[in-house]
Parts: structure tokens; C-alpha cells; sequence
């Protein structure tokens, strides 16, 4: 297993966990989404999240409630 094998798996699981694609993690781009339970994901998370802010480095994916989303986005806009 390659250290790019690892790193898909794990933006794998963050997509799953954070109700995103994969893909969102790759982009430059911030990206927001709302957070949703997943039965797939990691069991000791709880779901939905208020906030949680995910990075491998190029962007920020921010899970976030209804209710902080417009916060959040002009947050990660600085």
C-alpha cells in the first residue's frame, strides 16, 4: 500500500464522515456542507456535526449545521 493509497482511503472516510465527495477535499476552492448522519460513518462521531473543519491541503471542507452555515462560509472566506 502506497502513501497515495492511504490518503485516498482516509479522504474516503473524511467524504463519508463530513457528507461530501471525495473530490471536495482536491478542489482549491472552500467548500460548506451540511452535515447529515451516515451509518457509515466512523461509529465514535457524533452526527450531525455543529462544525467540523476537514483539510489534506488544499482547501478547507467545512460540515456544519443549518444554522452556522452562512457563518461558517464568510469564516473560511478570510
Amino acid at each position: 500500500m502506497t502513501n497515495n493509497d492511504i490518503l485516498n482511503i482516509a479522504m474516503q472516510q473524511s467524504a463519508i464522515d463530513s457528507n461530501c465527495h471525495m473530490d471536495d477535499f482536491k478542489r482549491f476552492e472552500n467548500k460548506v456542507v451540511i452535515s447529515r448522519c451516515n451509518q457509515n460513518a466512523r461509529k465514535y462521531l457524533e452526527l450531525p456535526f455543529l462544525c467540523d473543519l476537514t483539510s489534506y491541503g488544499n482547501n478547507i471542507v467545512a460540515s456544519v449545521s443549518e444554522e452556522l452555515s452562512t457563518i461558517v462560509t464568510e469564516y473560511i472566506k478570510r
